[in-house]
């Protein structure tokens, strides 16, 4: 077969617009296509003029859409075109539920400093992380031993390996935070459970008013090979980074500040504050990180940002008027996305949601620039390292800054990205590893799962990497040969199944926690 049908193997909802992608090799203009239920066709048509594919977004010669959305009716539906595989296509009321209780699951697994349901407690030395501090200017990313230790167990590992990072924690936990207040019902799937232990973490990032804690682990943990945590021999050894960035700093606060409110707990109200209070000192610097080999550890180079979002978050909490001034003046421009590090959109929504104007027309200025050109409708279109965890933030900003103003429809850039996920992308694949759907991702780079021999159920891939940025790092992991998803792969954008690659294949706790928002906003 030379044509290929690529759609939402998840399922769809019954009023939302449906299309599925049609790639050839050849013009198959006019060719039938039919949706049948149980043997009956109930919708058919004719492929129209096909548009050509540009080895950006397409391998393929031609493309073509179907468009499904006249099809309401619970059920299962088999689409069917002369030269294509088959697609099964679910219509139900809420075909997502499962995939968000899978999706909170892999977090439960990622924990640390106590027993999971693969493992046993690990990384219990994290009790006395050995604190180092900056070693000269900031921007070396290089530290030095201080002889004192602090206790840091607890938390979750950020990716496939055994690194915490504060950064991504509260990162993480602030997502959860909202997907609880968008959808409460995901508590029942352990939501606020991964929330209440990332903020017991989170709440040790300050142990004393000079020191704060931006990273427990270091790149010696890429240098131990696969292993499970409990049997790291690191454990014990482990450096605490400590330095007072703003950029930290006032993320953590910012999930501090939504958990208080959230679950009504003082502690974290306390937390919040006095984190918040001292990333305001003029001996704060913006940033800090650890530099390594193939890329920096998690350098978000700006603080306005992360400020603005502890601010509005902490007026919101307190409803004191000096933290909302706060936040209107550190208030972000508009940015280029929303990742782990550009947080800009999200923090000018929620002081937006405080009836101001100014922060409104930033939101909306970002989300204009948002490029959904392409053929698969996502926003901005272009492939990065980890590219579907940035669209997905993008889909979410889009989504909640039209609900600004009532606007209950789902943004198609939204819908787009969700149905990118589960397969209708170049590759026919879910980017979220399933038992439950037909073609799914099997091999992420996750020692843990590795180590076990087990599918990582509910981990996010981090979607197709950008082709000329992959190749410069393969020497550090195997690209496969003869893999059948190179013939989608294009001149941009690279994706393999692959358990050794880390830029395509390693599920981060920040793509989780924006992932499972995205499915409360459903």
């Amino acid at each position: 077969m030379n044509t290929w049908i690529r759609l939402n193997q998840a399922g769809y909802t019954p009023d939302r617009e449906k299309t599925a992608i049609v790639l050839a090799e050849q013009d198959i203009t006019n060719a039938e296509w039919s949706i049948k239920k149980d043997g009956k066709t109930v919708i058919s048509g004719k492929l129209s003029s096909p548009s050509k594919g540009d080895n950006i977004h397409i391998a393929q010669k031609y493309y073509y859409s179907i468009d499904f959305t006249a099809l309401r009716e619970f059920g299962e539906y088999t689409l069917e075109l002369s030269g294509a595989e088959s697609q099964k296509i679910i219509i139900s009321e809420n075909p997502y539920s499962r995939f968000a209780e899978q999706a909170i699951g892999h977090l439960r697994l990622m924990r640390s400093g106590c027993p999971t349901p693969l493992t046993n407690a690990a990384h219990l030395g994290d009790a006395a992380a050995i604190v180092y501090e900056i070693d000269g200017n900031p921007e070396n990313g290089a530290w030095k031993e201080t002889g004192r230790t602090v206790d840091m167990v607890g938390g979750h590992y950020d990716a496939g390996d055994f690194i915490k990072f504060t950064l991504t924690e509260a990162n993480m936990v602030w997502h959860l935070l909202r997907a609880y207040e968008e959808n409460p019902a995901l508590s029942n799937f352990g939501l606020l459970d991964e929330g209440y232990f990332g903020l017991n973490y989170l709440a040790k990032t300050l142990p004393d008013p000079n020191t704060f804690i931006i990273q427990v682990g270091d790149k010696n943990d890429h240098r131990q090979g696969r292993r499970l945590p409990e049997n790291d021999k690191l454990d014990g050894k482990r450096p605490a980074f400590c330095a007072l960035s703003r950029a930290h700093m006032g993320m953590t606060a910012a999930a501090l500040a939504l958990g208080a409110r959230v679950l009504k707990n003082e502690t974290y109200k306390n937390k919040a504050e006095a984190i918040y209070a001292r990333a305001k000192e003029p001996d704060t610097i913006p940033s800090a990180f650890e530099r390594d080999t193939t890329n920096d550890f998690y350098h978000d180079p700006t603080d306005c940002d992360n400020m603005a979002l502890a601010a509005v978050e902490l007026y919101r909490l307190t409803q004191n008027e000096n933290y909302l001034a706060d936040a209107k003046a550190y208030a972000p421009p508009a940015a280029a996305r929303v990742t782990w590090s550009d947080m800009h959109g999200p923090a000018n929504h929620r002081i937006a949601q405080q009836n101001d104007p100014n922060a409104k027309a930033r939101l909306l200025q970002e989300i204009s620039a948002y490029d959904c050109q392409n053929p698969w409708g996502l926003p901005g279109g272009k492939y990065s390292w980890g590219s579907l965890p940035l669209w997905i933030g993008m889909a979410n900003l889009i989504l909640l800054a039209k609900r600004l103003d009532n606007e209950q429809k789902i943004p198609s850039a939204f819908l787009n990205v969700l149905d990118y996920i589960f397969g209708r992308n170049n590759w026919g694949i879910s980017m979220l590893a399933t038992p439950d759907l037909p073609h799914t991702v099997k091999n992420m780079y996750n020692w843990l799962y590795q180590v076990m021999g087990k599918l990582a159920v509910g981990a996010l891939s981090e979607g197709p990497g950008n082709k000329e940025r992959h190749d410069g790092l393969s020497q550090y992991f195997t690209v496969p040969k003869d893999s059948p998803l190179e013939q989608f792969n294009t001149s941009a954008a690279v994706f393999y199944d692959n358990g050794d690659d880390f830029m395509i294949q390693e599920s981060t706790i920040w793509g989780q926690g924006s992932f499972i928002l995205m499915l409360s906003l459903l």
